[in-house]
């Protein structure tokens, strides 16, 4: 009886174990929900951090255009990205001209908060990116509803630890834009400066991304002249098969070395037209740049876009099913090669 009764017990005992097991090393790559994301020194640098102050990289997609391209929101996908790809954030591209937010609004508001709604079912970081494309100038007058579309969202979910605020995707010279100077890092800051502190003074206390001039490509500007907010952080954009001299490089280490964060909310392994390639070697030596550095990045894009930077092949369906899986036949060279980087396999 008593030999049972020990049998009993050391059963019992591998079985509390064995849940524990799974319960830890199930599900994506964070082990538990996304916790509060600042911005630290370390080591010399200003880095991302949870709220234990471990080192965060973050590595995911963007979606395109969400006026053209919102059939990837949809909870298959978003589970599929976290769990098969592995990734911890996903990009929200809600363009603001060209058909998108200023034209409708109701709309984009709708698939904006469907999308951080199945983020944050998902345990995945979720950057909502107001983006300026054309005109170039964040402070022109279409894009005169951030305020109230940030101050909404930011009602909606307060201080919620999934979201990040990307208030200028890409100020450039286009359209009576910003020019590629100080000044027009300037003019960027202004725009970005209210908004900050307007979600500053309703308490949320996200990270939040700001865009560089020449479509985010001069972080080391905003080093010389900072927003006076410890959890901000500037914008570099790359596309492999255009900028491999390591000028851009140049850049961003300049921007660390001034004590900035540096943040890549969009790269592409093709040429920055999105056509051509994909730049494997050149995409290897950004992403051990990154990884060396500590800066997160978020691909472009996930869409079935007929062009080289798209993650999946024209026509594929972008639910996946509830397998929440898709197939490598499915995906383009550039979206098996960023899986493959996110998964940590060669």
């Amino acid at each position: 009886m008593m030999m049972r009764r020990k049998i009993l017990v050391i059963i019992s005992f591998i079985s509390v174990i064995a849940i524990l097991f799974f319960i830890g090393f199930s599900g994506n790559n964070s082990s538990s929900a996304p916790s509060k994301l600042s911005i630290e020194e370390v080591n010399g640098q200003m880095t991302l951090v949870n709220e234990k102050g471990d080192i965060v990289q973050l590595k995911g997609m963007s979606t395109h255009g969400l006026q053209w391209y919102s059939a990837i929101v949809n909870h298959n996908a978003f589970a599929a990205f976290a769990n098969d790809w592995n990734a911890n954030v996903i990009r929200l591209a809600m363009y603001i001209g060209e058909a998108g937010y200023a034209q409708r609004p109701e709309q984009m508001m709708e698939r904006v908060t469907s999308g951080i709604d199945h983020a944050i079912a998902n345990d995945l970081y979720v950057i909502v990116d107001w983006h300026v494309h054309h005109p170039g100038d964040p402070n022109h007058e279409i894009y005169e509803g951030a305020m109230d579309f940030f101050k909404e969202i930011s009602s909606m979910y307060p201080n919620h630890p999934n979201i990040i605020y990307e208030l200028a995707n890409e100020p450039n010279e286009g359209g009576d834009g910003v020019t590629n100077d100080i000044e027009g890092w300037r003019a960027v800051k202004s725009y970005a400066e209210p908004i900050i502190e307007m979600l500053r003074e309703s308490g949320n206390e996200n990270l939040i991304i700001v865009g560089t001039p020449n479509w985010s490509q001069r972080p080391d500007l905003a080093a010389e002249d900072p927003i006076d907010d410890d959890n901000t952080a500037y914008t570099l954009h790359f596309y492999s098969g255009s900028h491999n001299d390591g000028s851009l490089m140049d850049n961003a280490r300049i921007a660390l070395d001034n004590g900035v964060a540096v943040f890549v909310t969009e790269w592409g392994t093709s040429e920055a037209s999105g056509n051509n390639g994909p730049y494997i070697e050149e995409s290897d030596e950004w992403l051990d740049f990154l990884d060396e550095h500590h800066i997160s990045w978020v691909n472009w894009s996930a869409s079935n876009k007929q062009e080289a930077s798209a993650a999946f092949i024209p026509y594929t369906i972008l639910d996946p099913g509830e397998n929440q899986a898709w197939s490598e036949d499915d995906l383009t060279d550039s979206g098996i090669y960023v899986r493959s980087k996110m998964r940590g396999e060669n």
